[in-house]
């Protein structure tokens, strides 16, 4: 009897898993409890690196809504503005992402089943056939992770983000980050244009906060950074979500696997899951066609994407550690030395922060070639 593949969450890092199983002539059917695949997926920001995209296979060209070619840092009155001179990110509808890897999803060949929830007995009934595998895409808090007492991700970030209209955008191609440790706990606050006069504003902490994120949101509002861009502006929505900020120590357990958001698979330095988890859905693909058609072990896919992209992430992690735990004070002399150093003019030119070890061969390429 052949295998089948369940995968548990149709976001887009799902999605991707199983148009890759399709193409492979693997039989795949998505389960999730939403009606339809843009439901909540305005709650997670919507930029993304030009070639973080290009690597997952997604040609955003349809829902992009801006371009991004640089970006400010702020702390405390020092600023950092690093300036491309050519698109580095794109803004996208993730709605209208999410629906177009659907349909790439289903064109392969992958069954889309909307509405529908998997409870943990259902999971464990399903994993129990030796003959299917369970792949739990269900973001920070796995269902799937759960049922199977995965080991647990040891922090999180609470977000929460609004959009505003009639906002006056100094540069509507550059995005903003805003660090405080009084405000922003062990994370940031940032703002992201789709327009020349509509933006979005958002902040995340640590679970590790005494507040909330709606609450440190409020916080943000109330200390004077972002009083020339919102004066006269427009609230139309509010959204909180939850991102993780480390891995699980294992991402495999028999027959059951996890990747994205659900496995920890997310950049700590600015919680994007989107091009790390499609990363690893395409590894997992790729074990998973090995394991059926060769019998080799699943548990494969927990080495392969570690040795592939666990450097990255701690890199992102140890990059996030530091800055976090920065006070204000601080964080202005650093970005006053990046300045001297001559930093705006290497990250424009190298910067990649998808793949920090791959930036930081460049950077010593770069002396060494001097």
């Amino acid at each position: 009897m052949e295998k089948k593949v369940i995968v548990v969450g149709a976001g887009v890092v799902g999605l991707i898993l199983a148009k890759e199983l399709a193409g492979k002539g693997i039989e795949v059917d998505v389960y999730d409890a939403k009606k339809s695949v843009s439901d909540g997926a305005e709650k997670a920001s919507g930029i993304f690196s030009v070639s973080g995209l290009g690597r997952v296979g997604i040609n955003p060209q349809h829902t992009i809504v801006n371009e991004l070619d640089g970006a400010t840092l702020y702390a405390g009155r020092e600023k950092l503005r690093v300036k491309a001179k050519r698109t580095m990110a794109y803004v996208v509808d993730r709605g209208m992402l999410a629906e177009l890897c659907k349909k790439e999803a289903e064109k392969a060949g992958a069954k889309v089943r909307l509405g529908r929830r998997l409870d943990r007995k259902e999971l464990r009934e399903i994993a129990n056939d030796k003959c299917k595998i369970v792949v739990g895409a269900d973001g920070a808090v796995s269902s799937v992770a759960a049922a199977f007492a995965f080991p647990a991700i040891k922090e999180f970030v609470l977000t929460y983000k609004a959009e505003y209209s009639n906002a006056a955008i100094e540069d509507p191609h550059a995005a903003g980050l805003f660090f405080s440790d009084k405000i922003a706990y062990r994370f940031f606050g940032w703002t992201c244009p789709y327009s020349s006069n509509r933006i979005e504003v958002g902040i995340g902490i640590s679970d590790r906060a005494k507040i909330n994120s709606t609450a440190a949101f409020s916080k943000f509002l109330g200390s004077g950074m972002l009083d020339n861009a919102l004066k006269g502006s427009k609230r139309l929505n509010g959204y909180a979500s939850i991102i993780p900020l480390t891995t699980r120590s294992t991402t495999v357990k028999g027959n059951v696997a996890l990747v994205g958001d659900a496995a920890g698979q997310v950049k700590a330095t600015t919680g994007g899951g989107i091009i790390f988890g499609g990363s690893c859905a395409r590894i997992l693909a790729d074990t998973i066609d090995n394991h059926i058609k060769d019998d080799r072990p699943l548990s494969e896919y927990d080495k392969k994407w570690r040795k592939m992209y666990n450097l990255d992430l701690r890199m992102h992690n140890f990059l996030h550690n530091y800055y976090s735990n920065m006070k204000v004070s601080n964080f202005e002399v650093f970005l006053k030395l990046s300045r001297m150093f001559g930093a705006e003019k290497f990250f424009s030119e190298y910067g990649d922060m998808d793949r920090p070890s791959l930036m930081l061969k460049r950077f010593f390429l770069r002396g060494l070639a001097k």
